[in-house]
């Protein structure tokens, strides 16, 4: 449906930039006639780069083209990629939220073409973290029910930017994890822990670390879902910095401090001596120092529940 803000006609990408310009500074001239060979990509480039003083203008310009039916996927990312380059700053994402972008946002991450949607999905991630006027607003919108849907999906690049918007939503934040958890979503979690992509795994193997290494209600919540046991599955006693190796052995530590892991003397015994290969291959190497010290940790974690 057109935007009922843009005058009719006016739903190309140059219109609609040149229609935002416009109406941004009171005193410009319509200059629609103007340049009409210009290309698409050049003329979204220029006219974002002329907004740069005035970020809610850019914002606003981005919204225009990614509510209009007439933006092709190249308006969309490009588009997309301009209100990332505001939303570091804390106030122009809170800006964006109040502006509705949250609503295309939601849209774009539900269904789109792959890449746009990859693009939405880093977007969403960026508006969320340590921000907590956005996460709030995100939860509100029921965007982690979409995200954590978004973990089976088949294309790998989904999945592992959808892990990474969950992050932004939940790490330090309880309300946000609260909802996680209700929605089932550390079972959600589980399979990405055996995808092949080593992005998919390394992204959801970090945030269990990052969220179960400082509270242990939440550890005993991914302990219940037997989440330590699909990691051990990862645990391999390679030679030499692994960045993989380092991501599990950081869970595996984060999960095994004083926790309840029902293991059996025969896989506790496994699992130690795999640690003992890690920690013998490798302690005498510079940048595998936290490995080393993972593993150690993890067989001291181990060794206490005797």
């Amino acid at each position: 449906m057109s935007d009922p803000n843009v005058p009719r006609g006016a739903l190309s990408l140059q219109n609609v930039l040149k229609y935002t310009v416009q109406h941004h500074d009171e005193n410009a001239e319509p200059k629609l006639n103007e340049a009409p060979d210009v290309e698409r990509n050049e003329f979204l480039a220029n006219a974002l780069n002329a907004m740069t003083t005035d970020a809610s203008a850019a914002l606003k310009a981005a919204l225009i083209i990614l509510n209009s039916d007439e933006a092709s996927t190249e308006d969309q990312i490009e588009s997309l990629d301009a209100i990332r380059s505001y939303i570091d700053d804390i106030d122009n994402a809170i800006s964006l939220v109040k502006l509705g972008g949250t609503a295309t946002l939601l849209r774009y991450i539900k269904d789109s073409d792959s890449e746009v949607r990859v693009s939405a999905l880093n977007t969403v991630a960026e508006v969320a973290q340590n921000n907590v006027f956005c996460q709030n607003a995100l939860i509100n919108d029921k965007f982690l029910p979409v995200l954590t849907k978004n973990l089976s999906n088949a294309n790998q690049d989904i999945v592992r930017s959808s892990i990474y918007a969950i992050s932004s939503l939940v790490r330090n934040f309880q309300p946000g994890y609260n909802e996680f958890k209700r929605i089932k979503g550390i079972s959600a979690l589980i399979p990405c822990l055996k995808s092949t992509n080593s992005n998919v795994y390394i992204k959801a193997a970090f945030l269990i670390a990052s969220l179960t290494s400082g509270d242990k209600s939440v550890r005993d919540d991914f302990v219940k879902a037997e989440v330590f046991p699909v990691l051990v599955e990862n645990l391999k006693a390679i030679e030499e910095f692994d960045v993989k190796q380092e991501t599990t052995l950081f869970a595996l530590s984060s999960l095994s401090l004083e926790s309840d892991l029902k293991l059996s003397t025969e896989k506790r015994n496994e699992i130690l001596s795999t640690l003992q290969l890690i920690i013998s291959k490798n302690k005498q190497t510079e940048n595998c120092e936290d490995m080393v010290n993972y593993a150690r940790n993890i067989v001291d974690n181990l060794n206490s529940l005797k």
